[in-house]
């Protein structure tokens, strides 16, 4: 049997589940777009590590025959110097080159904080 009290909503959770999601969804949205701007960093790093290792590659044979900021440049794709991407080669002896690449990255999804560069030096014996 049915009382009157089972047959009556209770008043005041009409909107709980809404306040709720208003208070959950901007915390899950900024980790969820601060996971996906790691990644872009990490693939930012990746790219100038890259490129400081084939730009002393280059460095390092046959006398540096083959290298050229160009050529350091289209090896850190996608990152450009237009973007800010320096690329300098010095040699600590005489027997090795030193390539070092480094990158002003600013927040593609989530602009907090000002640029963080992202470097990488690559040193290796002269061929």
């Amino acid at each position: 049997m049915r009382t009157r009290k089972d047959t009556v909503r209770r008043r005041g959770d009409e909107g709980a589940s809404a306040l709720e999601f208003a208070v959950v969804a901007p915390v899950l949205l900024l980790l969820l777009f601060g996971m996906i701007e790691f990644g872009l960093i990490f693939q930012g790093q990746l790219a100038v590590t890259h490129a400081a290792r084939e730009g002393a590659r280059l460095a390092a044979v046959q006398n540096g025959a083959f290298y050229s900021v160009t050529a350091v440049e289209e090896r850190a794709f996608p990152l450009r110097t237009a973007d800010g991407l320096s690329v300098n080669l010095s040699e600590p002896d005489a027997r090795s080159v030193r390539v070092t690449v480094s990158y002003p990255w600013t927040g593609r999804i989530v602009p907090f904080g000002g640029p963080i560069t992202l470097s990488s030096t690559a040193t290796m014996r002269k061929e």
